[in-house]
């Protein structure tokens, strides 16, 4: 199946949102990801500057089909470099690789990594070097799909209130 790939933008986030809470609402182990509002959070994104989210939209039903946030922490205390030790100049250059959805109709095409790379690729362009990201420890999805694009696990951790949490990490050389 062919996918339209891009950027969303703001007029996009009550379709985001939809796709998010049914996905949520269909999930078995709700502990693996923290809950939260997902149209309140994108627009939170969209306005400080702070994120970005890319789709994947089937272009027969215009359904969105998969999300995929990276948000931008600067050296705010969320950033996970400090949990790992990165330099003060080495925090600016982090993107967290924060949230991907993919809808159960269309699980099994790649699109988990597909969107990674697509993030990745124009993230790289923008300067950022330190790809990271949390996965609960029980969840094998993530975990697999995380080190088939070479990130690896660098801590264990308890992130989000006390959740136990692996903090993944991938470093891009500079061009």
């Amino acid at each position: 199946m062919k996918f339209v790939f891009r950027k969303a933008t703001k007029k996009d986030i009550p379709a985001l949102g939809r796709m998010m809470r049914e996905v949520w609402e269909s999930m078995e182990q709700k502990e693996w990801f923290a809950q939260y509002d997902a149209e309140k959070y994108i627009t939170d994104l969209f306005n400080t500057r702070k994120g970005d989210v890319w789709q994947a939209t089937d272009p027969i039903t215009r359904q969105v089909a998969g999300i995929f946030i990276a948000t931008y922490p600067g050296r705010g205390n969320e950033n996970l470099g400090y949990d790992i030790g990165l330099s003060d100049p080495e925090l600016s250059l982090v993107a967290h690789m924060d949230t991907i959805v993919v809808h159960p109709l269309y699980r099994g095409q790649g699109l988990q990594q597909k969107l990674t790379a697509l993030a990745e690729q124009d993230l790289c362009s923008r300067g950022f070097r330190y790809f990271m990201c949390t996965v609960h420890p029980d969840n094998k999805y993530s975990k697999d799909n995380m080190e088939k694009q070479n990130y690896k696990v660098v801590k264990e951790a308890l992130k989000y209130g006390g959740l136990p949490r692996l903090i993944f990490l991938k470093i891009v050389p500079q061009p």
